[in-house]
């Protein structure tokens, strides 16, 4: 870790001279030619050697340093090597010495007694731990106290949180802000740092003494993190000051990794650990649903499955810089750890229905495996129904007869290129209802539900458009209103007869009524309807993703995970065939009901993309951003949503 050096020095001269050759010894130096700029600098914390003039302007140099003995750790303790022209003698390096103080150079100095003085200083300090690694540790261990920042902040800690706090500094941060006025305070005074006598007086309303004390709150801790500010914990019980204003730290100390701050030390973390690999731990489930991933984050933890080092990891992200934060941030919480070689995710220790932030899962067709007997059924009840109505479920196979998945094939070959009619071995000019109802049974009495659960994959995928194929000329001929609207389509010279034209415009027919339906928030009906476009044309795009929008609204289906597995099937199958923005849209919509805010976001911006003006995808970022302002303002309706 670099050394973080204070020059306290007025000559100008000797303190570029001095930060010249420091920082030629890889150091980072910072400067101050007064006392009182010094003791600021030292407040702000992060400073690992002090250099000190004892005699500067503003506060000298000796009161500098018995204020430093009288502060809290680490300041307490922080090295110090004096330098002075003035106060020489060897009952000044004692009085000194009493001070903490174990090197004093009297000017002028050599470079090699400086440079003994310095690297011996280093040498003897205590390591320091960053105010991040603090933060990390009192949240890991679930310690309970006080956290005492500069400039007189106290945070309270309950269990590893913060939740309230008191400090000075709030005031003049509601002033800045422009929430008070001079005015007011000289009208109605403040006693003390009491938060809540600003809406007792009325000057904020409690909803807004939350909000901008949850924004201070972050803001200072975020701060403190950015520049590694000097902290000190008490683990004591602790003073709990109204209204309490929690915090979240996993949000907080990932926006401190997205804000790239400096201490995360991601360049060491490289270079200590990039030949080794990184894989999950338990903890992991524990934590990531706690805030919400970046598209670009989610995307970078699927590599980890792949085997890669965390060099090789943080080299295929986009940005180097934001991917190495993000996961020494991981690292960091104890979310990921490093091996000597590859090693599977260790998974999570206790239930756990969903990871909200996840890759999206690409589905190219439904498993039947995992679809329960019900689930089945339900897909394809109305055919069902009309297949044991009234015969009943069907006898077993015998041994005579043909295996049950070629005659679905051979079922799927015979009704291709026909129209209706043909469909049933009838024509126009023989049909009747008995011989329709006659040959509907004969075709579809085979079809029972348990020789359903025999078949698998593109199988299965081809008796459901069988199933339904005969559903849908069934319904149209037995319907006579229907029937006539059918036989005029047919009769019809600019369509043709029955075949591909016929299907083509009953599919038209059926998809828009279909959206007619989703627009009046009829989804048993669209569902319908979609489904019987769908199985007229399975390879329109369009017509995939709305089927798949109805099923997922549709509340009958809300409990089915068949249906939910269908939909996912139907979308990805819809972004295969052509990319379609009502695909990339409906597929945002269920990621944002599943809390994945960063995936849906970036769903949304491909249909956007394909089509500005696209409303679904335009009222999920609308929703998005009002998230995310709400988020801003401190007005969660869940702490750890």
């Amino acid at each position: 870790m670099t050394t973080r050096i204070l020059l306290a020095e007025d000559n100008e001269r000797l303190a570029a001279m001095l930060r010249s050759f420091l920082e030629s010894l890889g150091h980072e130096v910072l400067s101050a030619t007064d006392g009182v700029a010094a003791l600021a600098a030292l407040q702000g914390g992060g400073i690992d050697l002090l250099i000190l003039d004892l005699k500067l302007p503003g506060m000298s140099g000796v009161e500098l340093l018995q204020r430093i003995r009288r502060s809290p750790p680490p300041l307490k303790t922080l090295p110090v090597i004096i330098s002075t022209g003035v106060y020489r003698g060897e009952q000044y390096a004692r009085g000194a010495e009493k001070l903490g103080v174990k090197a004093y150079l009297e000017k002028p100095f050599t470079k090699e007694a400086f440079l003994q003085a310095v690297r011996s200083s280093i040498e003897q300090a205590p390591p320091r731990r960053q105010f991040a690694d603090l933060l990390t540790e009192l949240y890991r261990s679930r310690k309970s106290g006080t956290l005492e920042l500069s400039g007189g902040t106290l945070v309270t800690l309950l269990t590893g949180e913060p939740v309230c706090f008191s400090s000075p500094e709030f005031i003049p941060y509601l002033l800045s802000s422009g929430h008070l006025s001079g005015a007011d305070l000289e009208r109605y005074p403040m006693e003390g740092s009491r938060r809540l006598q600003l809406t007792e007086s009325g000057l904020l309303s409690y909803d807004e003494l939350i909000e901008q004390s949850r924004l201070f709150l972050s803001k200072r801790l975020l701060e403190a993190i950015e520049h590694d500010q000097a902290a000190s914990f008490t683990p004591e019980s602790p003073a709990i000051q109204p209204p309490l204003t929690p915090v979240p730290l996993p949000r907080l100390m990932l926006q401190g990794a997205r804000g790239g701050a400096a201490r995360f030390e991601t360049s060491a973390l490289l270079q200590r650990g990039g030949a080794l690999y990184p894989a999950r731990t338990g903890e992991y489930y524990r934590l990531a649903n706690l805030f919400t991933m970046a598209r670009e984050e989610i995307e970078l933890l699927e590599l980890l499955d792949r085997g890669l080092t965390l060099e090789a990891l943080v080299a295929a992200g986009s940005d180097r810089q934001r991917a190495a934060s993000f996961v020494g941030f991981l690292i960091r919480m104890g979310m990921v750890w490093l091996g000597n070689a590859p090693a599977p995710d260790r998974g999570a220790d206790f239930p756990q229905k969903r990871l909200f932030n996840r890759p999206i899962e690409e589905v190219a067709e439904a498993d039947p495996e995992t679809m329960s007997f019900e689930d089945l059924v339900d897909e394809v009840s109305e055919s069902v129904e009309l297949v044991v109505g009234e015969e009943g479920m069907a006898a077993p196979l015998s041994a005579s007869e043909i295996g049950f998945e070629q005659e679905v094939q051979r079922d799927y070959a015979a009704i291709q290129d026909k129209n209706y009619y043909e469909i049933f071995s009838l024509t126009p000019g023989n049909f009747n209802f008995a011989s329709l109802k006659e040959a509907y049974f004969s075709r579809t009495r085979h079809y029972s539900p348990e020789k359903f659960m025999q078949l698998s994959g593109a199988t299965l995928s081809r008796a459901q458009d069988v199933l339904s194929h005969y559903a849908n000329a069934y319904n149209t001929l037995s319907n006579v209103v229907a029937k006539e609207r059918y036989d005029e389509m047919m009769n019809a010279s600019s369509i043709g007869l029955g075949g591909r034209q016929d299907d083509g415009l009953q599919a038209r027919i059926q998809f828009q009524s279909g959206k007619v339906f989703i627009e009046m928030e009829d989804f048993v009906s669209a569902e319908r309807a979609l489904q019987d476009a769908y199985t007229l044309t399975p390879q329109d795009p369009l017509t995939a993703a709305y089927l798949a929008w109805s099923i997922y609204r549709n509340p009958s289906n809300s409990g089915s995970r068949a249906a939910q597995e269908k939909c996912r099937m139907l979308l990805s199958k819809s972004l295969q065939m052509g990319r379609c923005a009502e695909a990339f849209a409906f597929r945002g919509w269920m990621l944002l009901d599943e809390g994945r805010d960063g995936l849906a976001e970036g769903e949304f911006l491909k249909a956007l993309k394909l089509n500005p003006r696209e409303q679904s995808a335009q009222a999920g970022t609308r929703l998005i951003a009002e998230r995310r302002e709400t988020e801003k303002k401190g007005l969660f309706k869940r702490i750890f949503g």
